[in-house]
């Protein structure tokens, strides 16, 4: 009996039924969900459908200049469908049928959606044995639709449902089936990361959703069945995603199909309550920064907003109340995912958060995939005096040649940063070809906090990845770890950063190589404001809220250089994938540059609080400190050890080198 998925016509135990939710939208953060949900659709019935082109304050004015059916735009339409469906279904209200209709008949219409399938992706898509390319946003609409097609079921004449069946059918599941028969089927097929589970879930997602009305729904299911269960054993152990944590959100795809498969076996088949759902959101919780921001590592856009809108069914199905934290936190700051009608269908209001302070460590280390690791010093989710992150490995996917590296924040500001991906993607060259996006700063180790050796990328495979060899966290005093990052570098015999960080903001990083022969070696910080070094290479400045004092000590006898630079695209690699010029930010890095074959860089950050003055770092030799926030940090460093220390507060931490 329809509808079947997401919520149930009659009651089902374990399942949530019509009534169950009309009932969560009375009141609390069930009736905020509602109200938004209504207030959008208003906006919907007095707006023409969305095609391609069409503008969103979410959107990147390009895709709408160049009629892309970007990622925004394509998420945005199977919204608008499923909203108005959900609201016709729990209210009656006849315009949100008609609003979804005329939507849909947009959608099917080729000349005005001439693909479903983004530009950028449609010459390494398209198969001569499909009649259309597939790609992310073909599983993305096949899914949203098929769904609002099982809501709007009971409503619909025998000619509507024909239609849309047949719309789906020829616009999705038709190329879909064809390029999987491919004789050389499309990378999506085979590989196990987002793009099959958008594309292969997504379609499995409408089989269940269309069932009989449509041929081929069973062989979709069948499909997708035994690639989604691949898919799952992809994630790392502790729920590290195979890509960069930028797509950590991804595992939204496999929330949707699961969560549908769960309803669909009439709750017979409940993945979510187990790995890696629940570990896979645990992973996230330790890369999103105070207010909300993703850590910046890999293919991910600067400040890019926590991806939180899926964990209210995780949160539901594990009865977790941390992740339910998580979720009411930052499940709205997506701005692209706003209103997402799935958060009212899958949101338990029954379940009471709470702040991880007392239940997670303050910082973890991950082994798996990037080999990330996270440390702050506190949960507070707006605002704490200091958030580190480092990694150690390299992605399969989504990957930048970032092997090694660390970020700083201080009270809720980004201070040493990673440039991420430019808006726009990647440029307009074949940027896949061999060794061309080591030409593009953003993706190149030159543009990245690690040190680089006469000039060559670091770690362009998988297999040329570091190791976390040690790493300690203590709430009380902070964090240390040794990274051995040599199967990173040519010429060298070993390359090793070990990082300590002192509660509250006193940071340490020391950078050793053992080169094979002597060649010229730079270490880059780049920071969230320009600055310049003194001859000793110390560097400061102010941002909005907090201050960062900084010293980059060279430990050889050879001649150092310590500079100030600022990155600029150059032809061919200032255009984007859509032929649009980057905008020039000229990001800046200090860099410190020395010619020797024993290298020695050590590094010291302090975060300055908010409306104290910045003091800068004194010592020589091997004792160096700075006095901030009322404590005096005192780094001693030999050739055994790497020590930092505040004798105010008797905190102390030691590297054995």
């Amino acid at each position: 009996m329809r509808p079947s998925l997401y919520l149930t016509a009659e009651p089902v135990p374990g399942l949530r039924s019509i009534e169950d939710i009309r009932r969560s939208t009375q009141t609390g953060y069930g009736k905020v969900l509602w109200d938004r949900l209504l207030e959008a659709a208003e906006i919907d019935w007095k707006a023409a459908p969305y095609v391609p082109s069409s503008d969103s304050p979410a959107r990147e004015a390009q895709h709408a200049k160049y009629n892309n059916a970007d990622f925004t735009i394509c998420h945005a339409v199977g919204q608008r469908v499923l909203r108005a469906a959900l609201i016709h279904l729990l209210t009656g209200d006849k315009r949100m049928k008609e609003d979804a209709l005329r939507q849909l008949e947009t959608l099917f219409d080729e000349t005005q959606w001439p693909f479903w399938c983004d530009n950028a992706h449609f010459q390494f898509t398209h198969s001569q044995f499909s009649d259309s390319p597939v790609d992310l946003r073909t599983g993305m609409l096949a899914s949203s639709l098929s769904i609002a097609y099982d809501w709007l079921h009971p409503f619909l004449s025998s000619t509507e449902r024909e239609s849309i069946v047949s719309g789906i059918g020829r616009r999705a599941i038709k190329p879909y089936l064809q390029s999987i028969r491919d004789p050389e089927p499309p990378f999506w097929y085979t590989a196990r990361h987002n793009w099959t589970t958008c594309i292969v879930g997504g379609l499995g997602i409408a089989g269940m959703a269309l069932g009989n009305d449509h041929p081929d729904s069973q062989t979709l299911i069948d499909v997708a069945d035994p690639i989604m269960e691949k898919c799952l054993q992809e994630y790392g152990p502790e729920g590290e995603f195979n890509e960069s944590i930028g797509y950590s959100g991804a595992v939204r795809l496999l929330v949707d199909y699961y969560h549908v498969r769960r309803y669909q076996s009439q709750n017979q088949d409940n993945r979510l309550g187990v790995w890696p759902f629940p570990e896979a959101v645990t992973w996230a919780i330790y890369f999103a920064k105070p207010p909300g921001i993703t850590v910046t590592f890999g293919d991910c856009h600067v400040n890019a907003p926590v991806q939180a809108n899926h964990v209210a069914a995780i949160a539901s199905a594990t009865q977790n109340p941390v992740l339910q934290d998580f979720y009411l936190n930052y499940g709205e700051l997506d701005e692209r995912l706003g209103n997402d009608v799935y958060q009212i269908l899958c949101y338990e209001d029954t379940l009471q958060p709470k702040n991880p302070q007392e239940i997670l460590p303050l910082g973890k280390a991950y082994h798996a995939y990037g080999k990330c690791i996270s440390n702050r010093t506190s949960w507070n989710s707006l605002s704490t005096e200091c958030v580190v992150c480092s990694k150690a490995g390299r992605e399969d996917n989504h990957a930048h040649n970032d092997i090694g590296q660390v970020c700083i924040d201080g009270y809720g500001e980004p201070l040493i940063i990673d440039l991420g991906t430019p808006p726009g993607g990647y440029p307009a060259i074949k940027y896949w070809e061999s060794n061309a996006l080591h030409k593009f700063y953003n993706y190149s180790t030159l543009g990245h906090n690690i040190l680089t050796i006469n000039g060559r990328e670091a770690g362009t495979t998988v297999e040329e990845s570091g190791n976390i060899t040690h790493s300690v966290f203590d709430k009380e005093k902070g964090a240390l770890w040794d990274l051995d990052l040599t199967k990173a570098y040519q010429g060298v015999h070993s390359v090793r950063r070990s990082l300590i960080h002192l509660f509250p903001g006193t940071i340490v990083v020391l950078d050793q190589a053992e080169l094979i022969e002597e060649e010229p070696v730079c270490l880059r910080w780049h920071t969230v404001r320009n600055c310049q070094p003194d001859t000793s290479g110390r560097f400061s400045f102010q941002g909005e809220k907090a201050g960062l004092s900084a010293q980059v000590i060279s430990l050889t006898d050879n001649p150092v250089t310590t500079q100030a630079h600022q990155h600029e695209y150059k032809h061919p690699y200032n255009e984007n994938r859509l032929g649009e010029l980057y905008f020039q930010r000229r990001e800046n890095f200090i860099e410190a540059a020395v010619s020797a074959k024993r290298i020695r860089f050590l590094t010291l950050f302090q975060i300055i609080p908010p409306d104290e003055e910045i003091s800068q770092w004194e010592g020589s030799a091997n004792t160096w400190s700075i006095q901030s926030g009322g404590n005096q940090s005192i780094i001693t460093l030999s050739e055994n050890s790497l020590v930092a220390s505040q004798p105010e507060t008797k905190r102390q931490l030691e590297i054995n080198l």
